[in-house]
């Protein structure tokens, strides 16, 4: 007949840290969210905004910029090339807007580019210098010399039902359309709510002779 097993002979339970066990998964929470919140690379080395408002001159650190009015226009009428042509007629897809604006180059010649940003994030560049052709004023990436300060306009082909709510965009010697990183993004609100935008539509000429 065995014996029954001594008491001190019984196996030692090592007392739970409720604790501890309770900490693990909020530190493993914690790790989890760090690393979420944590920008990533692109975001670490997007441009720096430079906010503005219609009238205002805006520095940004390598060009200013002054928008001084936004108007929309059903199609443009521009110069002939030729005594026997007709007057070219640019139609957008959508409507065109153009915005009249004053920049100058702080430091050295700086090609400013610009885009259209709509209230839902979507993105419209401006059109190039040869969409409407109107000889020196388009300013689409076109070099500017510093202390000179040019006035032209930029031409966005945008759906009617983008406008209200859009901002303009200004930025520096872009590659591909795109700004480049940590440099200054001028964005300047254009006040575009749904009284401004109807008050543009019922003032859009069908068509804008830029002749």
């Amino acid at each position: 007949m065995n014996a029954a097993p001594d008491a001190s002979a019984r196996t030692h339970r090592v007392p739970v840290r409720w604790s501890l066990v309770l900490a693990v998964p909020l530190v493993l929470f914690a790790i989890v969210w760090l690393r979420r919140a944590e920008p990533d690379y692109e975001a670490r080395i997007a441009p720096i905004p430079v906010h503005g408002q219609v009238g205002e001159r805006i520095q940004a650190r390598s060009f200013s910029v002054l928008v001084k009015r936004a108007k929309l226009a059903g199609a443009y009428r521009t110069a002939q090339r030729a005594l026997d042509d007709a007057p070219p007629l640019v139609r957008p897809n959508g409507i065109w807007m153009s915005a009249l604006v004053e920049v100058e180059g702080a430091r050295e010649p700086v090609a400013i580019s610009a885009r259209l940003r709509t209230r839902d994030g979507l993105l419209y560049l401006a059109s190039p210098i040869t969409r409407p052709d109107i000889g020196g004023m388009g300013l689409q990436a076109r070099r500017i010399a510093p202390g000179l300060r040019v006035t032209g306009a930029y031409f966005f082909d945008v759906p009617r039902d983008r406008l209200q709510g859009a901002h303009l965009q200004f930025y520096a010697d872009a590659v591909g359309g795109i700004p480049p990183g940590l440099d200054h993004l001028v964005d300047v609100d254009l006040g575009l709510d749904a009284p401004a935008v109807r008050k543009l539509l019922a003032e859009a000429p069908p068509i804008l002779d830029l002749q």
